[in-house]
Parts: C-alpha cells; sequence; structure tokens
C-alpha cells in the first residue's frame, strides 16, 4: 500500500492509484536511487486486469463530466496547480532521491509544472467558438471544441513531474479524462504527485495512474479500444511502435532529437559556451533538446572547446541530495555504456575528449564526467545519435553553407539553435533550420507553456504540439452543430 516517503525512511511500496484506491499487486519490482545504484523502495506492478479497471473508470468519469463548462474545468487545474505548489518541497525531495537531478533542479521542475497546470487553465478559457454562414436560410451552425474521451498518457523518466503535467493540464482542461503510465524507474515521484493531487477539487477518477514495468501491460493500454487517444514523451523507436499499434487513435508523440548548434565565426563564444554547457550538462544532458552536434566555425573552434571545456571541469558533480552539487548521476546505468560506446567511436575516427569522457569511478552510483569532445567527424555516432547524456561534441566547418547542411542532416527536427553577432543572420539561418524549435543565442533548452513544442513535418521527432492554445486544439476536436429554425 502506499505510504509516506522520506529519504532517510522510504515506504515499504508505492502503488498504482485506480478506480478510488491504491491497488496493491501479487508482482513488486525494486525502485533504485541512481546515486547509490541501489534499491530504496519497491512498486507495485499493475496487471492487464488492472488496466482494463482504470480504462473503465476514466471512461464513465469521463462521460459523468461531459457537459461541465470551460471555467469549472480552469479552476480544476488552478486547484490541482495549489495543491502541487504546497507540497512542492516534500515532492522535491523525492524527485531528486529518485530521478538524480540536483535538488534545486528538482524543485525548479516541480514549480515549472505548477505553472503548467496553471496555464492550461488560462488557455482554455482563450478558446472561443464560430458561427459560419450557410446557404441555407433555415439554419444556424456552431462550430465549437470538446474533449474526446479517454486518453492514455506515457510518460518518461526525466522530467517526470513537469512532462506528465504538460500532457494531464491540457487533457482535464479540454474535458477529458486520463489514462497515465509513468516511467517505471520514476513510478515512486508519479504515486506521489498523484497522492497530491487528491487534495485538488477536481473528479478524482478523470486521472487514474497505472504502474508497471511489464511491456505487455502498457502495450494493452495503448491498443484498448476505450482508448481514443494516446499522448507520449519518449524515444523515436518506442514512438513509431505506438504509431503502428495504436493506428487507429490520435495521437501525440514527442521523440527525440539531436539539437543542431550552429556557432558562426562571428558569435559572442562567452554566451554561446554558457549556453552549449546548459543545454549539454543540465539534468546531465537527459533531455530531447540536450546539445547535439555543435557545428562551429573553424575560426573559433578552439577557443569554444576551451571555454566549454573549463565549465565541465568547474560542473560540480555529486550527491543530488547536496545543495552545492550542480550535476547528480545519470539516471541509468544503460546510460553509461551508451556514452561510452559513442566516446570510444569518435576517438577511433579521429576526436579528440578534451576533458572527461569516462564514468567517475571513485563514486558509487551511476555519475559521469561531464564531457567535451572536439574535431568530432560527420561519420562519427555521436554526430547523428541522440546522446542523452552529458557531452558536448564539436565538428569543426570551414563553410556556412556546409553547416546548415550538415544541421539540417539526419533523422530528427525537434529544437536548434544558431549563436550569431547577427541578427540577420540569425533569421535567415534560423528560418532554414529544419527543427520544431530554433533558438538564436541561447539554449536549445529554452522553452515556455506559451509555446508549441515539437517535432518538424517528415523526422522523426514526434507528432502535434504541445503547449499554450496548441496543445488544446491537440486535446479536443471540433464539433459541428448545425439547427434547423423553422
Amino acid at each position: 500500500m502506499l505510504m509516506s516517503f522520506t529519504a532517510s525512511s522510504a515506504a515499504e511500496s508505492f502503488a498504482s492509484w485506480i478506480d478510488g484506491s491504491w491497488r496493491e499487486s501479487d508482482t513488486r519490482y525494486p525502485a533504485l536511487n541512481p546515486a547509490t545504484g541501489q534499491p530504496f523502495t519497491n512498486l507495485e506492478a499493475a496487471s492487464t486486469r488492472d488496466v482494463d479497471i482504470a480504462v473503465a473508470s476514466a471512461g464513465a468519469a469521463f462521460r459523468k463530466t461531459r457537459g461541465v463548462r470551460p471555467a469549472t474545468r480552469a479552476g480544476w487545474c488552478r486547484s490541482a496547480a495549489q495543491a502541487l505548489l504546497a507540497s512542492h518541497e516534500e515532492l522535491a525531495e523525492v524527485l531528486s532521491t529518485e530521478h538524480g537531478k540536483p535538488v534545486a533542479e528538482a524543485r525548479g521542475e516541480i514549480l515549472f509544472a505548477v505553472r503548467g497546470l496553471e496555464m492550461a487553465a488560462e488557455s482554455v478559457l482563450a478558446l472561443s467558438g464560430e458561427s459560419p454562414q450557410v446557404e441555407d436560410p433555415n439554419k444556424r451552425v456552431v462550430v465549437r471544441r470538446e474533449g474526446l474521451g479517454v486518453w492514455a498518457v506515457i510518460t518518461p523518466w526525466n522530467f517526470p513531474v513537469n512532462i506528465p503535467v504538460e500532457y494531464i493540464g491540457p487533457a482535464l482542461a479540454s474535458g477529458n479524462a486520463v489514462v497515465w503510465k509513468p516511467a517505471p524507474t520514476t513510478a515512486v515521484v508519479a504515486a506521489k504527485f498523484r497522492e497530491i493531487l487528491l487534495a485538488a477539487d477536481f473528479p478524482q477518477e478523470l486521472l487514474q495512474l497505472v504502474i508497471t514495468n511489464e511491456v505487455e501491460v502498457a502495450g494493452h493500454l495503448v491498443t484498448h479500444p476505450e482508448i481514443v487517444a494516446v499522448g507520449f514523451t519518449g524515444g523515436s523507436g518506442t514512438g513509431r511502435s505506438i504509431a503502428k499499434s495504436a493506428w487507429d487513435k490520435k495521437l501525440l508523440l514527442e521523440l527525440g532529437g539531436n539539437s543542431p548548434i550552429v556557432v558562426l565565426g562571428d558569435a559572442d563564444l562567452e554566451i554561446a559556451a554558457a549556453a552549449i554547457s546548459n543545454a549539454a550538462f543540465w539534468n546531465a544532458g537527459q533531455v530531447c533538446s540536450a546539445a547535439g552536434k555543435v557545428l562551429v566555425a573553424a575560426s573559433c573552434a578552439d577557443e569554444l572547446a576551451r571555454l566549454l571545456a573549463k565549465r565541465a571541469d568547474d560542473t560540480v558533480v555529486g550527491s543530488p541530495l547536496d545543495p552545492d552539487v550542480t550535476m547528480g548521476p545519470v539516471h541509468l546505468e544503460s546510460g553509461i555504456a551508451r556514452y561510452e560506446r559513442l566516446i570510444a567511436d569518435a576517438r577511433e575516427r579521429g576526436a579528440t575528449v578534451v576533458t572527461g569522457g569516462e564514468r567517475i569511478a571513485e563514486k558509487d552510483g551511476f555519475f559521469f564526467h561531464p564531457t567535451v569532445i572536439s574535431s568530432v567527424g560527420r561519420d562519427a555516432a555521436v554526430f547523428s545519435e541522440e546522446t542523452f547524456g552529458p557531452i558536448a561534441s564539436l565538428t569543426v566547418f570551414d563553410d556556412e553553407e556546409d553547416m546548415i547542411a550538415a544541421a539540417n542532416a539526419g533523422d530528427f527536427g525537434l529544437v536548434g539553435a544558431l549563436f550569431t553577432t547577427d541578427l540577420s543572420k540569425g533569421f535567415q539561418i534560423g528560418e532554414r533550420i529544419d527543427c520544431g524549435l530554433v533558438v538564436v543565442n541561447d539554449t536549445t533548452n529554452y522553452w515556455e507553456y506559451s509555446l508549441p513544442f515539437g517535432g518538424a513535418a517528415g523526422r522523426h521527432s514526434g507528432r502535434g504540439r504541445l503547449g499554450g492554445r496548441w496543445v488544446i486544439d491537440e486535446f479536443s476536436q471540433v464539433k459541428t452543430l448545425a439547427i434547423d429554425v423553422r
């Protein structure tokens, strides 16, 4: 059963919240602390039968609340924001312990999520309907938006509070119900977040929580006949699998990235180094918008590498609960094997590791040195793959057109960045980088809830848009009412 959490005394286990209660299971799996590599509690794994109950309960709640007005639904989101704000310090400790991010970053993530719930309330109130003119003089037509039904929302471990809010807030505001399956490795955070939301004023069955580490159970949720839409943030491979199996449902997919960062010869290198360091080392680089391939003009490549290496070396790596630490462990030990593979491959192809490049052996847990690699060839795997770790890799170019072509090469098109002191070039080149979001003279990690976020068409970075009024469009559908007035 669900119990309270402290870093020093964890609960015996944490469970799913289904049909109005915490649901125990015959199957448990351990939750790991990435700073120690050791289990600190257990999680109750839901079954396919639990999924059926959750979907049925969410469906009943959707039908019961279908006529609720937008102002009331906006109030639900504001109430959820207040509940989250009141408990954010407690939740930040849980998040830091289970995920591994520094507690200051954890606190910032939760407060950003509070703003997300508030923004969902504001966005739904800004929607308006239409009464288009028609040729039939006996008809009056109203076009409005309404909720779709029960959504399956599947979220990743890298932002286990903020990313769920990106879906849950707009879903509730738009008149939907949600069955939420969090990442299995941050399900303690999810259970505590769901517990906090029990204090919020909304029909609680509209938000079901299903915890599982079984692919079969997740697949059952995605393909369930009463699920009308699927929202997923995660890897591109999993996104493709979901799109194939849930082809008959509406899909909102936010997938992988390999953010191209173009640094022109006229760039302010101090600004560029600060922004790229944020993109590479914040959240230990475990961000879909993290620094991917840094494409730098030959005239400033050596100096940029030096500035980035200094920032990497100045990063304080350690226990995420230490307030002086600026980078904690990476979340999964399997990530370290991927970083080592990418770095070894780059070295074999002529790249130079300027700093870092290896696991921090003297620390327990999953710690990796912040890393800067220079002279990376375009044939290196790190140039084209999503790193998802604390690595900044630099590739040198002599020609601006070649840089732009390299920025657009590959499968991804989520976020890109450009550094230049010429704002005319900023606009002109920024418009030519094929990403859903391009940032000029700042980190690729820049985003606000009021902005649309998603991948460029024809790439492997997703489908649809999160953020602002655009996500409300995703979570609602157009309904046309034609009334004969005779």
